[in-house]
């Protein structure tokens, strides 16, 4: 298994719960898919895993090294099942760049407290 790209990011949640209170549904769509959004406004601590989310987008457009290549915030996607760890779900440019550049496998670790989210990601070229 080679390493192809790592990514991290730290966000604080206040930064989050400010975009959706100032720009709503226009913000919510521009970043998340309907499942994420979904997901999310129905758990108590909707802000946290908001800016759990966008920690993990940001950090796997810097391990993709996608930044630009046509790769949309909503071409990448957080999946957390009960019981299971969250995945990278990959749609769209980010698919496309992926296998152009041998990314296999995105993995994922995320975190948050009440005041700020991050998230850690491995990009590979070993499929899980």
């Amino acid at each position: 298994m080679a390493i192809l790209g790592t990514g991290t990011e730290i966000i604080e949640c206040l930064r989050i719960q400010k975009m959706v209170e100032a720009h709503g549904e226009q913000f919510l769509e521009r970043v998340y898919t309907s499942g994420e959004i979904e997901h999310c406004l129905a758990t108590v601590n909707s802000t946290q895993n908001l800016a759990k989310r966008w920690a993990a987008k940001e950090a796997t457009m810097k391990a993709m090294r996608c930044r630009h290549q046509g790769v949309r915030w909503t071409d990448i996607e957080v999946i957390v099942a009960t019981g299971e760890s969250p995945m990278i779900v990959l749609g769209g440019a980010a698919v496309r760049w992926a296998q152009q550049v041998g990314i296999e496998t995105l993995h994922v670790s995320m975190g948050a407290c009440r005041t700020h989210a991050t998230a850690y990601i491995l990009a590979t070229d070993e499929m899980e």
